[in-house]
């Protein structure tokens, strides 16, 4: 006998006592052939998916089955309503023939705001095909989209070929999981190079979320998209998606929070494989991302963007907004293209990214310039034990950035300089390991407090002959630490011209400790122009 505790739920896990409780209620599952649907790919079976559909609404909730087949879906979109489980078995097509979206969660004049729309709905299985180069089927379309709704999983099916919008929206939606899902192949209709394979998105107008009102601004929280592959299909016509997992609009006083993208894999997308803008409280880790336009982008509200620094009254505010509480982590990032940097955290002067940690990420080569991992207004930050390689441009790049800790990174053959920090304050750049350097080993420019402590810097300089050097301080930079650094030559070839430099612009600077050996320098092994360096080893008071 069941229990309650063994029954299952839409959204609940499998368990062998759930099993049996389904396995004794399979007629109580509602197979769309029992509702006029056929397969065969030539007749409409969507009004019949769409009885069956309704039926489990009728009934308070219900198991929905498509067996194997292609189901041509020639009226749409469908609709699905609260505590319903659709499935595709597998075999099972669902293929698009109306230039509409594929599936929708309620009606089109419902007005359940919040997170009180049609929820507790599970969506998994099958082939879900959009035919996006399909003449007729070329313009903007959804496939998946879900709104004001609570308890939503979507698992284990393909999105492929999608025109113009995204395989998935999660809009207005609060613990929602998107689990081991597909989406392969993108067609841009034109102006649609920014579209997301999934987005996370808030109730801000019907121009943003065009399935049902009320428009709220009620935005997403407790989402996991895990297990995921993003790319290209191979279709003739389509490309990998512009983007993976993000968000391209917001609104003042709201955020999208507590996001996890875990383990998912992103091949080829063209710009951001996750943009994350305006989260918080969020973490992607143990995912991959090969051969994409750029990574992962942190972004707070754009100031220049007057409709995305409304609030939820309309009224203007002119500002950005601060986001916080974000982990990157433990990634791989290869072949990086021109777009963007494969990791880039971007605040704004009204709005900064707060409690940043960027750590045992793996980044081997970018293109077109790019640097590794660039940081520009962030705050209270950790960049601690990533591997950069082969990056185009600087591996590690801070600017206007404070209160923040760059530590026990490995970083190989940069094309520029291995770490930069640029009218930053309050930093630490900390036992560093920094290898054949283009340019500087580290520069700061500007900026003050700043502890520059037990880095290893081999071979910097290495583009241009006496053109570089190891540590370069330059530019009113103030109140600099520089103790238990060692920097070497590479002893033939091109080569810096002091292991450091410190201009005469800088002030306050202390300096002891640190090993500059190495003949080759081409201008010496130590040039400080400072006024009145501190070198020895007592305390400052």
């Amino acid at each position: 006998m069941s229990t309650p505790v063994d029954q299952w739920r839409p959204g609940m896990a499998v368990t062998a006592g759930r099993l049996q409780y389904m396995l004794e209620r399979r007629s109580e599952t509602l197979t769309v052939t029992s509702y006029g649907a056929q397969p065969g790919g030539t007749v409409d079976a969507a009004p019949g998916i769409q009885l069956a559909l309704n039926a489990a609404r009728d009934a308070g909730g219900g198991w929905v089955i498509v067996p194997a087949g292609v189901w041509l879906l020639s009226s749409l979109p469908l609709r699905i309503y609260g505590n319903t489980r659709l499935t595709l078995m597998p075999g099972a097509e669902f293929r698009r023939n109306m230039s509409e979206t594929m599936i929708l969660n309620g009606d089109a004049a419902q007005t359940f705001g919040g997170y009180t729309g049609h929820s507790n709905i599970v969506i998994e299985g099958g082939l879900w095909n959009m035919r996006g180069t399909t003449a007729g089927l070329t313009a903007s379309a959804m496939c998946i989209s879900i709104g004001h709704a609570s308890d939503i999983t979507i698992r284990d099916l393909e999105v492929r070929d999608l025109p113009g919008y995204h395989a998935v929206e999660l809009n207005s939606t609060k613990r929602g999981a998107i689990l081991n899902c597909r989406f392969r192949g993108y067609v841009d209709p034109g102006a649609r190079d920014f579209s997301e394979a999934i987005q996370i998105d808030l109730a801000k107008s019907s121009g943003v979320f065009g399935g049902f009102g009320p428009y709220d601004h009620v935005s997403c929280e407790d989402i996991l998209v895990q297990g995921c592959y993003f790319g290209a299909s191979g279709t003739a016509g389509t490309t990998a998606w512009p983007r993976g997992v993000g968000s391209h609009s917001a609104t003042i006083t709201k955020y999208h929070r507590r996001v996890r993208i875990l383990g998912c894999t992103f091949e080829g997308l063209l710009q951001y494989a996750c943009s994350l803008y305006n989260y918080e409280d969020t973490v992607v880790s143990g995912c991959t991302f090969s051969g994409c336009g750029s990574g992962v982008r942190l972004r707070t509200v754009i100031l220049s963007d007057t409709e995305d620094t409304k609030d939820p009254s309309g009224t203007q505010t002119s500002a950005s907004q601060s986001m916080r509480n974000i982990s990157i982590t433990g990634n791989t990032f290869r072949s990086g293209g021109g777009y963007d940097e494969p990791i880039v955290a971007l605040g704004e002067t009204s709005g900064q990214v707060l409690n940043l940690a960027i750590t045992g990420n793996s980044i081997d080569t970018s293109a077109s310039a790019q640097n590794g991992i660039r940081l520009e207004r962030v705050e209270r930050f950790t960049v601690a034990g990533n591997t950069v390689s082969n990056i185009d441009g600087t591996a590690i790049s801070l600017e206007n950035c404070t209160n923040g800790n760059v530590g026990t990174n490995q970083i190989y053959t940069p094309g520029s300089h291995g770490i930069t920090a640029v009218t930053c304050t309050h930093t630490s750049l900390n036992a560093n390991g920094i290898m054949y350097a283009a340019n500087n080993g580290i520069l700061i420019q500007d900026g003050s407090d700043i502890q520059v402590k037990n880095n290893y810097i081999k071979s910097p300089g290495r583009a241009t002959n006496a053109t570089w050097y190891g540590i370069r301080v330059s530019t009113n930079a103030s109140s600099i630490h520089i103790t238990g650094n060692k920097t070497r030559p590479n002893g033939s070839g091109n080569e810096a011209i002091n292991g450091l430099s410190i201009t005469s612009a800088c002030t306050n600077i202390a300096r002891y400790g640190n090993d500059w050996r190495g003949s080759q320098f081409t201008g010496g092994a130590l040039s400080d122009g400072s006024t009145s360096p501190q070198t020895s080893a007592s305390d400052l008071t």
